[in-house]
């Protein structure tokens, strides 16, 4: 009797899922490649027209006046220089990172270039993607439509394209880094955490990980290249020009819930104010969208919810479940996939915290694609019960983090109101984020058990 391999998407479970010649499979997975492709053309259509965004707004740094006094002087980019006065608004990754394209004449000429670049660089964070959810094994071709389908359709993807944030690059710095780090390549890991890291400062909170498994190599990387690159940084740039590396209180700014942040927002004397947790809160700002913003908007909306304390209960919740988690299989024998996706959902906790717990803005959710394709690529390939729960949890939270896949501007329209400012403050993004969180520490919790994590090989 032959057993059918365990990422064989045709074997059934009694859930529906086809049978043989895998023919609903296959169907899906052609639907889901075509829907991808059709937003990520949409979107890199949408930027032919659209290119301003946090980007421009941190792009002119004063060294362009030294190295191409054009581009200093260009029209289209007079906006971003009187709105930082030439300071660098975020860390060294993204100056140096992106430094050639100072040398181009015009900011348009910047964000045809970048919309050219950019989706490659999403191609290959989706391969990257499609590799940790396979969790060393060999990638299902069906399964990884699907993930590409689900990853080229999630609405923070397509508006850091737009917009030609530079989280688009820091994406890929955090795949390739989570992917050395399951394969046991520690020193890789900890450089390129380093990297990603040295932009907005919160993935710095994948060294969580390196700490729980004493990958040391990784740490004592992690440091050598954040040397490497301030010291780059400071060559080229000057490092007293960095308006975030300055002050504990910018840092303070950064993690809003637990410092002051009016370096960010300034204290709004109205809204929610039953707790100073939420001196800063006013509905419709934009794109902030982290978990202390969008439970302020549900105070606001019912006074009798305390928004500090469910920040709090959540921060200790799943701080605990991943506690407890990454224990049980440290305590174990994991090996194999077993042991590589154990480590793949510690790093989506740490992913999913990182990137909606303090500052956020809600294409910073785009990080957000490594626990959704890790857990759509589960749901379709393994063998286990209670698939078509898990399926349908899943496309719920996939869509409450996805605005609904609906584009907002008509629905605006048509309903004369600001439809995007009511789904930020309806606590129905926020839902999604809890559901996701959910989702991954209860496969962290269920993962078998029987082995070590990954030896380094670094």
């Amino acid at each position: 009797m032959s057993v059918p391999h365990p990422t064989d998407v045709r074997r059934v479970d009694g859930g529906g899922w086809p049978r043989a010649a895998g023919a609903r499979a296959r169907a899906a997975a052609w639907i889901a490649g075509a829907v991808g492709l059709a937003y990520l053309t949409k979107a890199i259509y949408r930027g032919l027209t659209f290119t301003t965004g946090d980007y421009y707004y941190t792009l002119s740094g004063a060294y362009i006046r030294d190295v191409n006094p054009a581009l200093w002087a260009s029209p289209d980019l007079q906006a971003s220089i009187a709105y930082n006065h030439g300071t660098y608004l975020y860390g060294p990754t993204q100056y140096l990172a992106l430094f050639p394209v100072a040398f181009l004449p015009s900011y348009h000429a910047i964000a045809m270039a970048l919309l050219a670049i950019y989706p490659m660089v999403l191609v290959a964070a989706w391969y990257g993607l499609t590799l940790l959810a396979a969790a060393g094994e060999r990638v299902n071709i069906a399964a990884g439509a699907m993930t590409f389908g689900a990853a080229f359709a999630f609405l923070p993807l397509s508006q850091a394209l737009i917009q030609r944030e530079f989280e688009v690059v820091a994406l890929l710095l955090i795949v390739l880094a989570c992917l050395a780090f399951v394969r046991g390549r520690d020193a890789a890991s900890g450089a390129l955490l380093a990297a990603a890291a040295w932009f907005k400062y919160w993935p710095i909170v994948l060294l969580g990980a390196f700490v729980l498994h004493r990958r040391f190599k990784g740490i004592a990387a992690f440091a050598a290249s954040s040397a490497a690159i301030l010291l780059a940084a400071h060559l080229a740039f000057g490092l007293q020009h960095f308006a975030l590396g300055r002050t504990a209180t910018t840092v303070g700014g950064i993690m809003r819930p637990f410092g002051a942040g009016e370096v960010l927002y300034p204290v709004i004397a109205r809204g929610a104010q039953k707790s100073d947790f939420c001196r800063q809160w006013i509905g419709g700002r934009g794109t902030a969208a982290d978990v202390r913003w969008l439970l302020c908007a549900v105070e606001d909306r019912a006074p009798a919810f305390s928004a500090v304390a469910a920040f709090y209960a959540l921060v200790g919740a799943t701080s605990g479940l991943l506690l407890w988690g990454a224990a049980r299989g440290l305590g174990a024998r994991r090996e194999g996939a077993a042991a590589t996706r154990g480590l793949v959902w510690e790093l989506a906790v740490l992913l999913i915290a990182g990137a909606s717990f303090f500052h956020a803005h809600y294409y910073y959710y785009v990080v957000f694609l490594l626990p959704l394709c890790a857990l759509l690529y589960t749901y379709v390939t393994g063998p286990q019960p209670r698939r078509k729960t898990k399926l349908t949890l899943w496309a719920c939270t996939y869509l409450l983090l996805n605005g609904f896949m609906l584009p907002m501007s008509r629905l605006s329209a048509i309903w004369r109101t600001d439809v995007w400012s009511w789904y930020l403050d309806s606590g129905l993004c926020l839902l999604g984020i809890v559901m996701l969180l959910g989702l991954v520490l209860w496969e962290l919790g269920h993962a078998p058990v029987g082995g070590l994590a990954l030896p380094s090989t670094s």
